[in-house]
This record gives structure tokens, C-alpha cells and sequence, in this order.
């Protein structure tokens, strides 16, 4: 249904889930399961919509905004910039916080919630055993270079994500999401095919029930883009000369790399022209200099700030602050062709060596909390029963000790070559390198001062016999190539928002992709070369059962296989603050997926 149709079933939403929020302490655990639904809802538990920050000291009352008034442009700041506009071939946020405004899937999240309602489908519905999805498609919609959205547009795009030699699925691009989610590729995906029933009616084969069905479609990196300006465009769909094309609210304008991306309202678009009339999303790398753009009226809003900052903000009565619940998860990651990372008791040592309290403490403020499984708090499957692991330096030298390092460890050894797309060898067996700790180029909500974070986490390991060389590897979309790649030769600092609410897309996403019960796990590059056929099989069950009750376990028992192995070393969950200037009105945080920016005024 449109968004502004279907705003009073946000809205209830909201208000329900704001007076839980305001009764629970921070990182509750949700509800309760409900009973497992096979067709139009999703079988997940609704994840707590936006807040407000968390309690503070009493800040001055607001001056008050003038009424809102229609147009004008709203301008975001940000700390990096977008990796691509095709987001079928990203994993990054800032890559999806543009393309969300422009391109729709077919089922969304309803406000401030998890929950799949429709959106370019007015409705899916499966078959008694959920291997069939008939979904009817929304009619008289237009894609922004006026081309019609059909049955044709959706299995385009599905197509081109899933066979591999589809002539729009080039060689050198990479759909991460689509493998992930959908298990593979070609004849290895759970869709088995996608037919089209008439103009406006598609159906899906699965090859086995897939219980997070209405969740998957409705992620961000599932819209659907224009058939006719990918036929065009080919390979340079998505970037800054050319953008994308969809039917969403917002159609894209320009993109200057590395400083503004711009898009405006669509004026014909099928669920209401957007309030404002246009978008800017600015690059400000720097976390006190964005800070001071939006005090100093340069910019409209931004997300997360370093903790003197959003002291600086709770007090100011000109700004707001609204938090996006803590569905992400910082981690600390080990590549695993390191021969010295493949004993578990080394893994230990770096998790007995990081003071996870301390950094919280300082880099994230009331906002964050230690984490100690993949699965937040709020995500059903988390598992409160596993003991976490205790800051204990001198525990960690004596680990080392026990591996082999008595004197500690600064260099790692390749047991196995690393090569890249083309078969070159880019690390070689038996290479020796200094120990790196890799820390992210730019600030993202679940690390909100990543470079800082890292000089503490390098500080604490050294404590602990660890001496590890703090390393840049690269501007933002070369880090995530390396880490793609499993080049990232070290520990590295990375972490996950989830994008639907269901924990297949946490645990299942890193370490499952099974396309069948009896298939064997290989070594995951993307995820530093981690096999764990255990866990691998484990999770593709849970993908399949359509019981969520039995699920929850499944995902339960999956933490603790996790925690036992010491796959990585969890860092924490951030309740992301968003800043606003108190002259925004409309904006909607939005638990998983891009936020909804069309219903942004801005006082005049």
C-alpha cells in the first residue's frame, strides 16, 4: 500500500512501541515469539521502533520551530560517501541511504518497524507449504525515465541477480546480497524461478521453504531498478555519472564524488510527491567538523557523533535527537589463513584482551552497550545464557603462552596462499607480516570514532602481548573490496546492521549459505576464510523451519557454537543517535532499511 496510506498502521506502531520503550530499561529482550504465519505476515517478532535518547541530565526546553512549510532542500551529513547507486552490489549503508530514497522493492517496512508490508507488490501469498509465492504487483506505476514497472521489471531484476551468465550480471561485479540471502547463485539459489503469471502477477519457486521470505524482498538491496536504464547504462548503472532508476519517491540528480549526492522529488510518483523538494547528502569525513556544520545551520541532520558532541547536542536547544534501536553489531574479525588465528586459543587471547567496557564507556556514552553475541538483544535467538568473556590481560598472556608465544605475538604467518579475482597471488603461503589491526576509514553507527577505537584496541592488546600495528588499508569502498576479497591479512574492525529483522540475516548471512542440507561449507572469503560445517548446517535448518519457536533455538544453540570457537570477538551494540536540527520535522528512523526522508518538512 502507499506509505502515506499505510501511515496509520506506522503510527500505532510507533506509539505502541514508544510506551514499551519508555517503561524498559535499554537492551531488553523482546517479546515472546509469535505463533509462525506462512503467507502475508512475516514470522518475526516487530522490533521496537525509533526512540528518543536515552535519559540525560535536563537539557533547556526548545526554542520552538516555526510551522513547517512545504519544498526547500533538506541536507544530511555524512562521514563518507556511497560505494554504488546499483545496491544489488553493495553491502554498505551510506550506499543504501541514497538508494532507498529512489528505489523501491516490493514489500518495505512499515514506520519505525520491522514488519514487511506492501509496497510495489500489493500483496504475496504463499502456498500451503511455502514453496510458492504469488505476488501481485502494484499497477499504473512508473519508473522515473517513464517506463512501466511490470511483471517483465520484477523478473529482469531477479534474473540479472541470480544467473551468473545473464548478459546485465557483469564479471566484474560482485552481488554479495543476492548469494547471501538467497543461497547462491543459478541452479545453487532457493528460487528456483520466478514466472510471470500475467502483467501483474509474478510467482516464485522455492526449493525449500524459506521462512524469512517477505523479509528478504523487502530489503533494500532487492529493489527494483529500471530494465531499460540498465540496457543502457550496462556496467555503469550505479555510478556517479549515471545513478539509478527506480519508482521511489525521490529521482536521482547528480552526484559529485566525494562530496554531494543530490535527488529530487518525483513529483509524479504513485504514493504522494514527498514534502521537501530536494535531498543533498554531504560528505564531511571529519566528526567535529560535521558536528559544527549542523550547529552551524550548514547541514540539517547527521548520524552518530563522538560523546562530547552529543553531550554538546542533549543541551542545545536548537537541535534533537532521536536513536535508532540497536539492531547492529560491532566485531573485531581474524582472517583465518593466518596460521597463528587458527589456533583457538590465540582467538581467546584477543578476546580476554579488550577492555569492551572501557570502550563503550568512551566512544559511545548511555548509547552503547558491550556486546557479547552476533544477534543484538533485540533480535530473537539472541542468547543471554553465554558468559562472556572477562577483560583479563594476564589471562591472555598466559594463552599465548599455552599456544606457543611466550614473548607475545607481532607476526603472523600465511598458511596458504591469498589470491585475487583474476588467480594472482596477492599474500603467498608462508609469508611472514607484521601484525595489522585494520581500522574502518570512515565513522558508521555501530563504530562511531573507528580510528580512536582502534588506537584503544591496539593500546589494550599490547597490554595483553599483542603488538599490533594499527593500519589503514584504504578509503571506504577499497577497505570493503579487501575485506570481500579476504585481504584483509590481520584482525579488522567491521560490523553489521541487519536489514530485516530476522537472524538469518546476522548469523545466517556471515557464516551459513548452504544451498541444500548435505551441502559442504568451503572456507568463506568475504568472512576472513571462516569454515564451521557445524554451524553452516545449523543455520541452514533454521532458514527452512517455518516454525519461529524452534527457529529461536536453532539460533540460540548457533551463539553458543560461536562463542565456543571464538569466531570473532563481538565489540558492541549502538543505539545509533541521529542529530537534527529542531527546525526538521517528518523524519522517520527506521530500525532496518534506509529511513523515510519524504515526509521531511523543514521550518521556514
Amino acid at each position: 500500500m502507499k506509505r502515506n496510506l499505510i501511515y496509520w498502521v506506522g503510527a500505532l506502531t510507533l506509539l505502541f512501541s514508544l510506551v514499551l520503550g519508555a517503561c524498559a530499561p535499554q537492551a531488553t529482550q523482546p517479546p515472546p515469539p509469535p505463533a509462525p504465519v506462512q503467507t502475508e505476515a512475516p514470522v518475526q517478532t516487530e522490533a521496537p521502533a525509533a526512540t528518543e535518547a536515552p535519559v540525560q541530565t535536563e537539557a533547556p526546553a526548545p526554542t520552538e520551530a516555526p510551522a513547517p512549510a512545504g519544498g526547500g532542500t533538506f541536507v544530511f551529513g555524512r562521514g563518507g560517501d556511497s560505494v554504488s547507486l546499483d545496491p544489488a552490489l553493495v553491502t554498505d549503508g551510506e550506499s543504501f541511504r541514497v538508494t532507498g530514497q529512489c528505489l523501491e522493492p516490493l514489500y518495505q517496512y512499515d514506520k519505525g518497524s520491522t514488519v514487511p508490508v506492501p509496497a510495489l507488490a500489493e500483496s504475496c501469498t504463499a502456498n500451503e507449504d511455502a514453496t510458492e509465492w504469488t505476488c501481485k504487483l502494484r499497477e499504473g506505476v512508473k519508473f522515473h525515465d517513464g517506463t512501466d514497472f511490470n511483471a517483465d521489471a520484477v523478473i529482469f531484476n531477479y534474473e540479472r541477480w541470480r544467473f551468473t551468465d545473464n548478459p546485465y550480471h557483469f564479471e566484474s561485479q560482485v552481488f554479495e546480497y543476492y548469494e547471501a540471502m538467497w543461497l547462491g547463485f543459478d541452479d545453487a539459489s532457493i528460487i528456483t524461478s520466478i514466472d510471470k503469471v500475467d502483467d501483474y502477477n509474478v510467482k516464485f519457486t522455492l526449493n525449500a521453504p524459506l521462512a524469512p521470505f517477505l523479509a528478504n524482498i523487502a530489503m533494500d538491496m532487492f529493489a527494483i531498478s529500471s530494465p531499460a536504464a540498465i540496457e543502457a547504462s550496462g556496467e555503469a548503472y550505479g555510478t556517479p555519472s549515471v545513478g539509478c532508476v527506480g519508482t521511489g519517491p525521490f529521482k536521482f540528480a547528480e552526484w559529485v564524488e566525494g562530496d554531494t549526492i543530490t535527488v529530487d522529488a518525483y513529483d509524479d510518483y504513485w504514493g504522494g510527491r514527498p514534502k521537501i523538494d530536494h535531498i543533498v547528502w554531504r560528505v564531511i569525513p571529519d566528526d567535529s567538523a560535521r558536528f559544527l556544520a549542523l550547529k552551524s545551520g550548514d547541514i540539517h541532520a547527521l548520524e552518530q557523533a563522538v560523546v562530547e558532541d552529543l553531550a554538546a547536542a542533549e543541551s542545545d536547544p536548537d537541535l534533537q535527537i532521536m536513536t535508532r534501536p540497536a539492531l547492529n553489531t560491532a566485531y573485531l574479525a581474524f582472517n583465518y589463513k593466518l596460521v597463528e588465528f587458527q589456533d583457538v586459543r590465540v582467538r581467546e587471547a584477543v578476546a580476554h584482551a579488550i577492555n569492551r567496557k572501557a570502550l563503550v564507556e568512551n566512544f559511545y556514552g548511555n548509547y552503547g552497550e558491550v556486546a557479547k553475541n552476533l544477534l543484538p538483544p533485540l533480535v530473537w535467538g539472541h542468547n543471554d545464557a553465554i558468559e562472556d568473556w572477562a577483560y583479563d590481560p594476564e589471562l591472555s598472556k598466559q594463552l599465548l603462552t599455552d599456544a606457543g608465544f611466550p614473548n607475545g605475538l607481532s607476526e603472523v604467518t600465511l598458511a596458504e596462499d591469498i589470491k585475487d579475482a583474476d588467480d594472482n597471488v596477492v599474500f603467498a603461503a608462508g609469508q611472514k607480516l607484521p601484525l595489522r589491526l585494520y581500522y574502518m576509514p570512515v565513522t558508521r553507527f555501530y563504530y562511531p570514532s573507528p580510528k580512536e577505537i582502534g588506537e584503544a584496541m591496539a593500546a589494550d592488546l599490547a597490554k595483553a602481548g599483542f603488538n599490533a600495528e594499527l593500519y589503514l588499508e584504504g578509503d571506504w569502498p577499497t577497505y570493503l573490496a579487501a575485506r570481500s576479497g579476504g585481504q584483509l591479512v590481520g584482525l579488522y574492525m567491521l560490523g553489521w546492521g541487519g536489514d530485516n529483522g530476522d537472524p538469518d540475516n546476522f548469523t545466517g548471512y556471515f557464516f551459513g549459505g548452504l544451498s541444500s542440507a548435505d551441502a559442504i561449507q568451503e572456507p568463506i572469503r568475504r568472512e576472513g576464510w571462516y569454515q564451521n560445517q557445524e554451524l553452516a548446517a545449523l543455520l541452514y535448518k533454521a532458514l527452512v523451519t517455518p516454525d519461529q519457536s524452534a527457529r529461536e533455538e536453532m539460533y540460540k544453540q548457533a551463539e553458543q557454537i560461536m562463542h565456543d570457537d571464538v569466531t570473532r570477538l563481538w565489540v558492541a551494540h549502538n543505539n545509533t543517535p541521529l542529530i537534527l536540527s529542531t527546525i526538521v520535522s517528518g523524519y522517520i528512523p527506521q530500525p532496518v532499511g534506509a529511513d523515510y526522508y519524504e515526509f521531511v518538512e523543514l521550518a521556514k
